[in-house]
């Protein structure tokens, strides 16, 4: 995208999709201060440069070109209003820098009258402007969005760069590290690929119920592994959540954690996202066959559809236990 800058030659929209954390925020702004940048014109220069006065700027969140579109406080979606506005604000000239640079934060919460309502403009937008959408998944907007708009995604990132990153903008970070390397790296797989959550969970309050699913996930799979012992199976199934919000969420931390033991049956260097520990992760995973895995993620798959069709819950967790064994 640097190239398309530096030759003035961008698109007047732009979707970034991304998980939850995964820098589609700091990608936008990355992209505003590199079409202000003083020094782009400088092919030595990194792009952006960050350290001349429009690139600070910009980070400083003080220019008045670069405009954040949010729903409205207390609102579960953004409405028609919201983009109403932004039509009203487009027709206005830029103050400082060539361009006016829309950043529409939570895209994919626009209801379809805001699409259509936004599509009004983002058919035939005034030169100067572009918009970047920034949405979890561009399936949630509609074709005629999505025909109009390049789609950039952000990757996950592995645990050990959001642990060197950790480290380099946290104190804290770097003082966990030293002092507790295992609840380090708990964070760092907990992250799941996102440096904002990773931040999040330097707060020891919001770390807790994230630490406790991910051991429960632990101890499921520790039991499917023996399925000598109905009894532990029981009482294991008694304490899980009978909320269905919270049970799905439970069952996807499952997922992740039999997503890491399928690549350590394939491979010794895949990339883990619920471990920490490579070798526990090993260790665990040659308790079971392949097809022993894949079962038991059709089983947790099968699960998690039916909680989303509201089946009852604890007929739903018999069932899930009688198919893995847990339970005769």
């Amino acid at each position: 995208m640097a190239d398309d800058i530096l030759k003035n030659r961008l698109s007047h929209a732009y979707i970034i999709e991304g998980a939850y954390g995964s820098g589609k925020h700091t990608f936008a702004m990355s992209v505003a201060a590199a079409i202000a940048c003083q020094k782009k014109d400088e092919l030595s220069s990194p792009l952006p440069c960050c350290t001349c006065p429009s690139c600070k700027k910009i980070f400083d969140g003080n220019s008045p070109d670069v405009i954040f579109i949010r729903r409205e406080e207390g609102k579960a979606t953004m409405g028609v209003d919201v983009i109403r506005e932004l039509r009203q604000d487009v027709s206005i000239a830029p103050n400082e820098l060539p361009v006016k640079l829309y950043i529409i934060e939570e895209a994919h919460l626009m209801t379809e009258q805001a699409q259509n309502a936004f599509l009004l403009t983002l058919e035939e937008p005034p030169a100067y402007v572009i918009f970047l959408l920034l949405c979890e998944t561009s399936s949630s907007l509609l074709e005629t969005v999505r025909s109009r708009a390049p789609t950039l995604r952000t990757e996950p990132i592995d645990t050990e760069r959001i642990g060197t990153h950790l480290c380099r903008i946290s104190t804290e970070a770097s003082a966990l590290a030293r002092s507790s390397p295992e609840e380090f790296g708990e964070i760092t797989a907990a992250a799941n690929g996102s440096i904002g959550r990773a931040l999040e969970l330097l707060d020891a309050k919001k770390r807790k119920p994230i630490v406790a699913k991910r051991e429960a996930a632990r101890d499921l799979v520790n039991l499917c592994a023996t399925r000598r012992n109905s009894a532990a199976a029981v009482r294991y199934l008694n304490g899980l959540p009978q909320k269905r919000d919270e049970l799905t969420d439970q069952f996807n931390f499952t997922l992740l954690c039999l997503r890491d033991l399928l690549l350590c049956k394939q491979t010794e260097n895949a990339p883990l996202c619920f471990f920490a520990n490579r070798e526990e992760a090993c260790t665990l995973a040659y308790s079971f066959t392949t097809p022993e895995l894949l079962g038991l993620c059709d089983a947790v798959n099968e699960t998690v559809d039916r909680l989303k069709k509201n089946a009852n819950v604890r007929l739903t967790l018999t069932s899930f236990a009688v198919r893995c064994g847990l339970i005769q």
